[in-house]
């Protein structure tokens, strides 16, 4: 009867720990700085969250190495619930072609939690240079080659790049930069020639005339700025690509952990205050399950593969 007693017990104790979590703040890891799209994604998460969790949510930023960095210390903590990391196309995907070793593995060290959002990128380019369009783009290029420069910000906004490239059919040199921050002011500085933006970093700066946008990466066109084509339309027919946002918790963590935390995604990516912060910086809610959500990350690390071989990139 002891046993029997102890054993019921030890059932019991993940359950148990999920019905008391959450009982003190819980850190949010974003693995690029400030200002990033995937920070305002986590800020603006952070924010309906803590409703929901009745606990503070402490961003984190710990940017580095296309993500690495902070994707690789969340993925290495403690699997209880209060170190949670925000995934995206870079780290939960892109990143295992674009490296010849990671200090992580998507598929076996994160708990999937949920996909939160997805959005396109944008391709602009610094004001001063002589182009207005896609094509005055792939025309330039020819007419310069090897003199273009462009800059990224992670791994999947290199490989958009990557296939501007490699679709228009010129060349160019790759800068890598710690976020797309940091590649906006270099761009604005004329230090590198175009470079791939979220679409707050780069509707702000184009709105302002600093820079020049010449397309959204997604095949139709943004409801943020429908006056700015799609580069497919553009003249890189049938490109589009798009970025996804997601939740994740280090591998281990209890599964009734990980549902608490899926059920308040659910919770507050329905209230349409969150809906709309998403709206106005160029974000769709694509909420998931955490079962889905590893799905998509099974398959999107496929398909960036793909990208990354028909770019005839080398690993880093």
């Amino acid at each position: 009867m002891l046993r029997r007693f102890v054993a019921a017990l030890l059932c019991a104790a993940p359950l148990l720990a999920g019905a008391a979590y959450p009982e003190k703040p819980i850190r949010l890891i974003v693995p690029f700085p400030p200002g990033s799209i995937t920070d305002v994604v986590a800020r603006s998460l952070a924010q309906g969250l803590n409703q929901e969790l009745k606990q503070p949510i402490v961003v984190e930023n710990r940017a580095g190495a296309n993500g690495l960095v902070g994707t690789a210390s969340a993925a290495r903590s403690e699997p209880d619930g209060y170190t949670l990391f925000m995934v995206g196309v870079s780290t939960g995907a892109s990143n295992v072609s674009a490296f010849r070793s990671l200090p992580y593995d998507p598929r076996k060290d994160f708990a999937p939690i949920g996909l939160v959002a997805d959005a396109p990128f944008m391709l602009v380019t610094r004001a001063d240079l002589p182009v207005k369009n896609v094509q005055d783009l792939l025309k330039y290029a020819k007419a310069h080659p090897g003199k273009l420069s462009y800059g990224y910000g992670s791994g999947s906004a290199q490989l958009c790049a990557a296939q501007v490239v490699a679709m228009g059919g010129f060349q160019a040199t790759p800068v890598a930069y710690r976020g797309v921050p940091q590649a906006m002011t270099d761009l604005m500085g004329g230090t590198i020639d175009f470079t791939i933006a979220d679409m707050v970093n780069g509707l702000q700066q184009s709105r302002a005339g600093r820079v020049t946008a010449l397309g959204v990466t997604s095949k139709a066109r943004s409801a943020l700025a429908p006056d700015i084509p799609s580069l497919s339309e553009a003249g890189l027919t049938g490109y589009d690509l798009t970025v996804w946002f997601g939740m994740a918790a280090p591998a281990g963590t209890p599964d009734a952990i990980v549902q608490r935390v899926n059920e308040a995604l659910r919770r507050a990516l329905g209230e349409a205050a969150l809906r709309e912060q998403f709206k106005a910086n160029g974000l769709a809610v694509r909420y998931s399950s955490a079962a889905q959500f590893k799905q998509v990350i099974d398959t999107e690390i496929d398909k960036w593969g793909k990208i990354f071989a028909d770019a005839k990139l080398t690993p880093q």
